[in-house]
Order: structure tokens, then sequence, then C-alpha cells
């Protein structure tokens, strides 16, 4: 989501003196939908919340079954029940009750459009999310929850300048919560760290729920740690979980900074939490990741079982978690899964994380003359990301490009030498190799 220097100028005008709206989300989280469809309250913040919300509206659908609203509704917690839980069962449900709601009212009902492209995008369709938003806004083009989801595909498969534009006409419909993170994210993307945190404070300045200060707080947390500063990135996490403790990802970013400062103890302890809460595949991995860098070899195995059961489930609905899968299995022996994985994504999408992952995946299958041109594609935005600068270096490494990955490999730990507890050793012993090789 990072523009050409015209469209983030007005971005910034947007966040100084634009009007203040409420929203949520930064890369497709936002249920906000438009077309008379009442999104999920503000105050589902946890899957208790979800819960009873929907208790509340199947209650409303037993006595009107025929409200089309209602059923879009219902359908649009059921995306963020999937989201607050890990449960992806909730997808399928989801289908179902955005499909009544257009069973019941085919036309002039954009709600529940946008709620199957959220859905398509919480299971990494996003081309099926894009071509279902860009029906929408040849109807409506000023549904703004629309526009956010657009933006997420448009970034997802790569198509930056399209996702700039959308994004500048979502900023100026609604500027908000949901359109000032994605804002944030733009900046991020192109290495304008001081943008994206400046993006984020307009955020929290104009959130006024526990639901959206928590989720301000955790990507300025976030932010902070990507850039290897852990104490502001704590203040962030705890500032918070002091709003909303009940918010999982505020935990999840705490046990990084944990871990990066030593308290692994009290990491694991955080990590345990979290993957009983919200058995994501990605938060699996990164705790699989702790234990192993502590050589808890037995407890890191059986997060790994947990991760392919999780894998299993999430495809069994419907989603797709080929990118996270393929990182993680170059890093831990399975070559060829890790490069059928990236491969798949790669046809279909060319976003740098996507490119970083094919370009890993190759290193992995000893291919590195082929992954060296997606590593350097990887870093054609300018985005300020540690762990593509460590695969870069590696892969650079590996053909005997030693000045070039000295290079690549000091950029990685300049940036964030926090960034894995598995990898930043790696990369910090590579660097040691290749100093010793200097002349």
């Amino acid at each position: 989501m990072r523009q050409i220097a015209t469209v983030i100028g007005l971005s910034v005008l947007m966040l100084t003196f634009g009007a203040i709206a409420g929203g949520v989300g930064r890369t497709g989280s936002d249920p906000a939908v438009s077309g008379g469809v009442v999104a999920p309250p503000a105050q589902v913040i946890n899957g208790a919340d979800a819960t009873k919300a929907a208790a509340a509206l199947q209650d409303r659908l037993r006595a009107l079954p025929d409200d089309w609203s209602a059923w879009s509704s219902l359908g649009s917690l059921y995306t963020v029940q999937a989201r607050l839980t890990a449960d992806p069962s909730y997808y399928g449900k989801a289908d179902g009750a955005f499909a009544t709601s257009l069973r019941l009212r085919p036309d002039d009902n954009t709600g529940a459009i946008t709620g199957q492209a959220t859905l398509a995008a919480s299971r990494h369709a996003f081309g099926e999310a894009l071509q279902l938003t860009q029906s929408v806004d040849t109807k409506d083009p000023y549904a703004a929850g629309n526009l956010g989801i657009m933006v997420d595909a448009l970034v997802e498969l790569g198509r930056y300048p399209e996702a700039f534009t959308a994004l500048q006409r979502m900023v100026d419909l609604k500027p908000g919560v949901a359109s000032y993170s994605r804002v944030s994210y733009s900046y991020e993307l192109r290495g304008d760290n001081a943008g994206a945190k400046f993006a984020l404070e307009r955020a929290l300045a104009v959130a006024q729920s526990p639901g959206d200060i928590a989720f301000a707080q955790q990507y300025l947390g976030e932010l902070a740690f990507n850039s290897g500063d852990l104490a502001t990135a704590e203040q962030h996490f705890a500032a918070g979980l002091e709003r909303n403790p009940s918010y999982v990802p505020l935990l999840a970013g705490r046990a990084r900074v944990e871990a990066a400062q030593g308290r692994t103890g009290e990491a694991i302890t955080d990590w345990q939490e979290v993957t009983s809460r919200l058995p994501q595949p990605i938060y699996l991995i990164e705790y699989a990741d702790l234990l192993t860098s502590v050589n808890r070899t037995q407890e890191a195995a059986a997060q790994l079982a947990l991760i392919e059961a999780s894998a299993k489930l999430f495809r069994a609905q419907g989603a797709n978690v080929d990118l996270e899968l393929s990182l993680f299995d170059a890093d831990n022996g399975r070559a060829p899964r890790a490069l059928s994985a990236a491969q798949a994504q790669i046809d279909q999408r060319n976003s740098v994380h996507v490119e970083d992952a094919y370009a890993w995946a190759l290193h992995a299958s000893g291919r590195d003359a082929e992954a060296l041109p997606h590593a350097v594609a990887a870093d054609r935005l300018g985005m300020k990301n540690a762990l593509f600068a460590y695969h870069r270096g590696m892969i650079e490494k590996s053909l005997d490009r030693d000045a070039e990955a000295k290079v690549s490999l000091e950029k990685s730990l300049a940036i964030n030498p926090y960034f894995s507890p598995v990898q930043a050793p790696l990369a910090k012993a590579a660097l040691a190799e290749l100093q010793k090789k200097a002349p």
C-alpha cells in the first residue's frame, strides 16, 4: 500500500486535516460493510463477545428468517469469529450466511458482496477478493469499507500502483482508523517507517473503541520491534494490553520482545497462552522457532505437529496458508514442499513477500542463481525488512558474492538484530565468517 510521492503527499494532508471517522483494519480485517448492512458491533473484541453477538443475530433470524441484512451481518460476524478464534470452520458458516442474504436480496445488496470479498481475503484468495470488490465499486464507488478490502487484495497481489490509487480514494472518502492504518502500511512497504509511525499515531488519536485502540497500539509496537526498538515496542504492547487484555496479537508482540531481551521463560509462557488462545499457523511457527532456539527440541516437535494439523484445518475450509508454510518448510529441511508452495503463490501474485518466500525456497533447493533475482525483486519497494535482507545475503553468500552478501547481512542486522530467534544468530555467524575472509 505504498504510493508514488504525489499520492502519499495527499495522504499526509488528509491525515493532518481530514475529518475524523471510526473504523478498524490494516490488512484485510475491516469488517465494516456498506449497502445498508450493519457491521458486527464495535464491542466485538474477543471470541466471547463474538459468540454473544452471533447468538443475538441468530435469535433475530429465527424470528425474521427473511431479513437479508441480518444474514449479511451474521456472515461478517462469522468472518470476525474465524479471525478471533483461529477456527476456520466459521468460513463455511460465513459462506452460507452471505449466500442466503444474496438469495433473499440478489440486487442492491453490495454489503453482502463486500462481506464475501472480506471472507475471500481472509482465506488468502486475493484474486477473488479483488473481483468482488471491483463489482461493488461499479455500483457504489463511495463504499470506503469495500475500498479497504480492494486495497488489501491489490497489495497482496503485488499490484502496488493500483493499490495506492484505491487507498487515496479511501482516505478521501473516510479518514479514520481503517484508512490511516492502511496508509501506515503503505509507508512501511516503501521503507518510510517515520511516515508509517505518523499515520499509526493518527489512527490511535481517533480510535475510540478498545478494539481500535488495541489494534493501533499493536501495529505501533510491531513497527518499533521491526526496527529493533525493543523499549518502544514494549511500551506500545503494554499500553494496548492495559486497554484490551484479551487482544492476543498484543500478547504475541510482548512475547517477541521478551524473547529478544533474553527473558526466555516469560516469552515461552506468553507464547503458550497465545497459541492456546489463537492457534494460527504463524503463531505456532514463531513459538516453535523460539523453542528450537533454546534447544527444547521435543516441545518444538510438538508444535510442528500442531502446525501441520492447523494447516490441514485451514485448507479444508478453503484457506491458503502456503506462504507462511513455505518459509517454515524452507527453514526446516523440507525444501521440495517449500518450493511447491512458493511456486503456487508466485504463479498467482508477485508481492514482495511472495518474491522473498520464493527466493528462499529456491535457495533451500540449491538453486541460488535462480533465487537471487527474486530476492532482489523482494526489495523493489525499499521496505526495511530484516528477513528479506538476511535471505538475500545468504543467497549472495552461497553464490560467492561475498561483498554483496556482507552488505545485505549488515543491513539485516542494522534493521533489526532480533528479527528471529533462529535466523538472527545465523545471520551474525555468516557475517562474522565473511568478515574473516575479507582482505
